[in-house]
Formats: C-alpha cells, structure tokens, sequence
C-alpha cells in the first residue's frame, strides 16, 4: 500500500526490535519515569510552538559567535547563509552587526515565510542541491548550521560555495553527525539518546508513526497546522521523504569530504556536551576528543574552510 494512503492511520507494530523501541520511547515520553532525561519536560519546551521554537534557536547566537569571531566578522561583508530555512539566524546575526545578507535555502515554503519577515534588508536565493546561484567569487563569508546533515550532495553544495567566495573568503561549518545522540532527528518523539546506533531507522520510523497518533504523544509544533492547529498527517509514514531528509553522514566522512575540495582548512573541531542539562555531560564530554568514540559523545562538528589564492 502506498505510504499516502496510510495517513492518519496509527499502523501496528511487528517485530520484538520495534516493540522494544516502543517500550523504552514510552519511559522517556510524558508521565514515563525517565521523561527528565529526554526532552520533554513540564515546562514549555522549545516543541511546544514555533514561537518558543524559534526563540531557542535564536538564543544561541551567542554561542555561534563566539566560535565566528576569531576567524572572521561579518560586519560589512557579503554573507549567505546557506540553509536559511524562514531566515531567523541570519537576521539575528544582521541585528548584531550590519552587513550585506543573502539567505538560501532549497525549501521555497520557507523563503517565501522568509522574505515576508525580512526581505526588506535580506535578498533570500532559492538554490538546488547542487547550485547556488550566484556569479563566481560575489560573497565574503558562507556559514552553515545543522545544514550539513541535510544536504543530499554536500560535496557538490561545498564545491559551490567555494565557487562563489572570493579569495581569502571564509566558509563556516557547523552540524551533528549522524552517530550523536540524536542524529535521528526524533528526539521530540523517540527520546532515547543513541536511538538510532541500537535501532534502524525503518524501525524508529515505525515507532514513531505508531506513537504519532497514541495518547502518548503531545505533538512537537512542526507537525501543527498552523491554519487550523490540528495535527499534520502522520509525517513518519513516508520513509523515502525521510531518507532525503538525513543523509547519515559521519565526522569521519565529512572530514574526507572537506579533505578532497580545494579549500585550506584552517580549523577543526569535535565540540563535546556542555553539560548545562546534566553534570555527567561536562565528562561524557571529553570522549568527543578520542577518535575511536568522537562520533558518539560529539554535540557538533566545526569546520573553518578558507578559499585560499592557491585553490
């Protein structure tokens, strides 16, 4: 049966691997008794609207400039933001200090969301997974943030940008692996850390769609319509819209990836867990350093790539 047909049907679940994915998900969710080590938590949670959504990404624009700074300024540079999604990063970013932004993205939903808000300072370019368009050497700086994971053809996306930076330019890159602990992209619903080093993803898709219309579950704001505030069909049905959704990618593969483009890498960095939820992370932390568990005790990767006058 075509998955399309399947919406708003709560499938049942086969196999002991999913029934036990089920179990364990349900200890972590709501009134379970380790819902204090997942995500959900009582108070309002960043998955509660796209308000609160978009205010905790937005908080930690401190912290993306603080890893910025000692490479580059934005201030009076051409910068695009490749991944802009509704363009609220980069407009942060823009209130900080001024200078000529472009925001780009393949979703053309959320551009136009993004010029409505902020075109009146912000061109917004829509691109494909493979171009940018924009004239050879036209910006200054290209950053990226949780992009990276997404990018269907990222070596290509890289070439790229490293096609439109000037010389000397700056490519910024910050993303989460997939082997971190929440590179499945369903910590709102499937709250284990490392679900998906334990379990496939068809399973976790399973899990969650079956979870997704259960009692169990308050549904995260993204799944809102926000015409009628009813829930979306079940978004975990369509497998393949989720393989183009996450491309699995590793350090380990991203680090070859940059190694064979023609940048100059000036920096790279594993950034372990801070510890701001719980202690142990501040010494979890430090496995992100060692090259046998890097991928698993990683929270982000950070790459500065430079378009040197060899390249």
């Amino acid at each position: 049966m075509n998955p399309a047909q399947n919406i708003g049907v709560r499938p049942d679940l086969e196999g002991v691997s999913a029934k036990f994915c089920l179990a364990v998900s349900k200890l972590f969710l709501k009134n379970g008794p380790l819902k204090r080590f997942g995500f959900r938590k009582d108070e309002i949670t960043r998955f509660d609207s796209m308000d609160n959504y978009v205010a905790d990404r937005v908080e930690q624009i401190a912290d993306y400039q603080e890893l910025f700074c000692p490479f580059v300024s934005f201030r009076d540079k051409t910068v695009i933001e490749l991944g802009c999604n509704k363009g609220y990063l980069i407009n942060s970013f823009w209130q900080q200090e001024k200078f000529d932004a472009i925001g780009a993205d393949l979703d053309p939903d959320a551009l136009m969301v993004a010029r409505e808000n902020y075109g009146s300072y912000i061109n917004f370019i829509q691109t494909t997974p493979e171009k940018i368009p924009l004239p050879d050497e036209s910006v200054d700086v290209v950053y990226t943030i949780d992009t990276v994971e997404h990018l269907s053809r990222p070596k290509e996306i890289f070439t790229e940008c490293h096609r439109v930076l000037r010389t000397g330019g700056t490519f910024l890159i910050h993303f989460g692996a997939w082997l971190t602990p929440y590179g499945s992209h369903l910590e709102d619903i499937i709250p284990i850390p490392w679900a998906n080093t334990v379990f496939s993803m068809n399973t976790l898709l399973d899990v969650a769609a079956h979870l997704y219309d259960s009692p169990d579950y308050d549904v995260a704001c993204y799944f809102v319509d926000e015409d009628t505030g009813k829930r979306k069909p079940n978004p975990f049905l369509d497998k393949a819209k989720w393989d183009e959704f996450l491309n699995h990618i590793t350090i380990r593969k991203f680090r070859k990836i940059i190694r064979e483009l023609p940048f100059e890498i000036v920096h790279l960095e594993n950034i372990g867990f801070g510890g701001k939820s719980f202690k142990a992370g501040r010494y979890l932390g430090k496995l992100s350093q060692v090259p046998i568990t890097e991928e698993f005790f990683t929270k982000a990767t950070f790459a500065v790539l430079k378009k040197s006058i060899s390249g």
